[in-house]
C-alpha cells in the first residue's frame, strides 16, 4: 500500500493526464488538489474516511458494551464478596457456639461421672433400698399387731 502514491507520482510525472490516457487500476478514486503532478496531492477517497468513521463508532459502541458488562460483572463481584463475607462471619459465629456448646457437654459429663464414683452409686442406691424395705416392714408389723 505504501508504494501506491509512488506509482501515483512516476506516472503522473511520465505522462500528462489526458482522455485517452486510462487510469491505472491501483489510483486512489479522487485526486485533489490544484496539480496532476503533485505527490503531497493525492488525497484518501471519501467513501474510505466514512467507512474508517463507521469502523470507528462500532469500535466505540462494542468498547461501550464491554465497559458496561465489565461494570455489572464488578457489581456482581462486590456483592459476591460481601456475601461471602456474610457467610464467614456466620460460620465464625456457629464455629463458636458449637465450641461452647461442647465445653458445656464436657464439664456436664466430667459433673456425672467425676463427683460420684460407681460405688458411692451403689452405696446410696442400697442404702434407699433398705430404707424402703425397713418402712414396708414395719408397716407389715404394725398391720400384723
Amino acid at each position: 500500500m505504501a508504494s501506491q502514491p509512488a506509482q501515483i507520482a512516476q506516472i503522473a510525472t511520465t505522462t500528462p493526464p489526458t482522455a485517452t490516457t486510462p487510469i491505472p487500476p491501483t489510483a486512489p478514486a479522487s485526486i485533489a488538489g490544484t496539480s496532476a503532478t503533485d505527490p503531497s496531492t493525492v488525497a484518501t477517497t471519501v467513501p474510505d474516511t466514512t467507512m474508517s468513521m463507521e469502523k470507528m463508532m462500532e469500535e466505540i459502541k462494542t468498547l461501550e458494551l464491554q465497559m458496561a458488562e465489565l461494570k455489572e460483572a464488578k457489581e456482581k463481584l462486590t456483592k459476591l464478596e460481601v456475601n461471602y463475607d456474610k457467610s464467614k462471619i456466620t460460620v465464625a459465629e456457629k464455629t463458636r457456639e458449637i465450641k461452647a456448646l461442647d465445653n458445656k457437654v464436657k464439664s456436664l459429663e466430667k459433673e456425672l461421672t467425676l463427683h460420684k464414683t460407681p460405688s458411692e452409686i451403689k452405696t446410696t442406691l442400697w442404702t434407699k433400698i433398705g430404707q424402703s424395705i425397713t418402712d414396708q416392714w414395719r408397716s407389715i408389723q404394725t398391720i400384723h399387731e
